[in-house]
């Protein structure tokens, strides 16, 4: 297993802890079972995206795992909301999340938490076993797949289908209300989502800081678009999540940033998922 230090975990239990998480994020979270698990957008009343979790049904309760740069101000959030809801928080940090690769199970004791959108799998624990193997790697799987987690430099500035969060089953439209449905509700029914999440790999490590502006060259044009994360695979290039206006046609050249020009890879990539 592999730790994902750039997570962090915490739970939430108690007799409402399903329908007040069911009032306030973006997925169906009462339709979990025990050892399922889902991705979630946490939105503002605009329907502007504060981050990414992923939310797994464990026992009682449920674990919800964030960027560690957001997910202590989210909790934060969601706590001002609580009212009179009986739920109870476990935030001592020291949980862990963990990405278990396909061909390995979790140790005994440890719940496999699959996502059904997206092939991957995750376990939380306090302590476990873990390999050696770069975190960095698994990131740039979960790029790969569409599943981007926000920092302090990209939360509250799109809306989930820009991120493409529609794709990795973090959105229900028929659960019912939450902060910001009525905004990403009318964007899809209304087809006005005009930017959208392009995933590209870059031949060279570039390393950019997230929410960089730059520039994706097309045959003929180029357009602008927002990093909103990357990570250096296997083979030493750089798997970016990109936001940009939507693009039909032939794929992507290069990307250019302060003035410099990187080559995307042909072999496979780029990847634009819808």
């Amino acid at each position: 297993m592999i730790h994902l230090n750039y997570l962090s975990a915490a739970r939430i239990s108690g007799p409402d802890a399903g329908p007040f998480l069911q009032s306030q994020l973006s997925a169906d979270v009462e339709a979990l079972e025990a050892g399922q698990a889902t991705f979630a957008a946490y939105c503002t009343p605009k329907g502007q995206v504060l981050g990414l979790l992923l939310v797994c049904r464990q026992g009682d309760g449920y674990v919800l795992a964030a960027s560690s740069v957001l997910l202590a101000s989210m909790i934060q959030r969601l706590k001002i909301f609580v009212f009179r809801s009986k739920v109870s928080w476990d935030e001592s940090g020291e949980l862990r999340v963990f990405g278990v690769p396909e061909d390995t199970d979790p140790p005994p004791g440890f719940d496999r938490f699959v996502v059904p959108a997206v092939p991957l799998i995750y376990t939380v624990a306090v302590t476990a076993p873990c390999s050696s193997d770069n975190p960095e790697l698994w990131k740039a799987r979960e790029l790969l797949l569409g599943v981007a987690w926000l920092d302090s430099s990209t939360t509250e500035k799109f809306i989930p289908q820009m991120l493409g969060e529609n794709a990795i089953g973090a959105l229900s439209f028929t659960k019912g209300c939450y902060p910001g449905q009525e905004i990403v509700a009318r964007a899809r029914y209304l087809g006005k989502v005009k930017r959208t999440p392009l995933i590209v790999t870059a031949k060279d490590p570039v390393k950019l800081q997230n929410a960089s502006k730059l520039e994706i060259q097309y045959p003929g044009e180029t357009v602008s678009g927002t990093l909103i994360d990357s990570a250096e695979n296997e083979s030493g290039e750089a798997v970016m999540f990109i936001v940009t206006n939507l693009q039909e046609g032939p794929k992507p050249e290069a990307i250019i940033f302060d003035g410099e020009t990187y080559p995307l890879s042909v072999d496979g990539n780029p990847e634009i998922r819808p």
